[in-house]
C-alpha cells in the first residue's frame, strides 16, 4: 500500500499540501476527509507548517471552519471502532468514520463504513 504520511522534497505531508494549496479546490474537504480516514497524521518538531495546529490555522484562514473543527478534534475524520454504545449495542464492534464532533454531548456523528449510513 501507499505511505499516506510520505513527504515531498520540501518536507510537506499530503494533508498540509492540500490545506495550504491556494488553488481554491472545491474538493478540499473531501480530500482532507479521505486522508484522515486513511490514517494521515500530523508532523511535529522542525516541520511546524505540518503540525496539527498549523493545519487548523490554515483551514480557519481559508474560512473552512468545518475542516478546522474536524482536524482539531481528537478523532475527527478517523476510522474507528464503536465500543460501549449501550443505546445501540448492535453497533458495538462496527467500523465507522468519525465525521463531526458534537461538543454539547461529547460524542461524534459517525458514518458506518459498511453502509454509508450516518449514526
Amino acid at each position: 500500500g501507499a505511505d499516506i504520511d510520505y513527504r515531498n522534497c520540501q518536507g510537506s505531508s499530503a494533508i498540509s499540501i492540500v490545506l495550504y494549496s491556494r488553488g481554491g479546490a472545491e474538493n478540499t474537504s473531501d480530500l482532507i476527509r479521505l486522508l484522515l480516514s486513511w490514517g494521515a497524521s500530523f508532523l511535529s518538531g522542525s516541520e511546524l507548517w505540518c503540525s496539527k495546529s498549523a493545519c487548523v490555522y490554515a483551514a480557519r484562514n481559508d474560512n473552512n471552519h468545518e475542516i478546522a473543527d474536524l482536524v482539531d478534534s481528537e478523532l475527527g475524520g478517523r476510522r474507528c471502532e464503536i465500543v460501549n454504545l449501550s443505546p445501540r449495542p448492535e453497533l458495538n464492534g462496527k467500523t465507522c468514520v468519525a465525521d463531526e464532533y458534537l461538543p454539547d454531548s461529547n460524542q461524534y456523528k459517525v458514518t458506518l463504513e459498511a453502509r454509508s449510513k450516518d449514526v
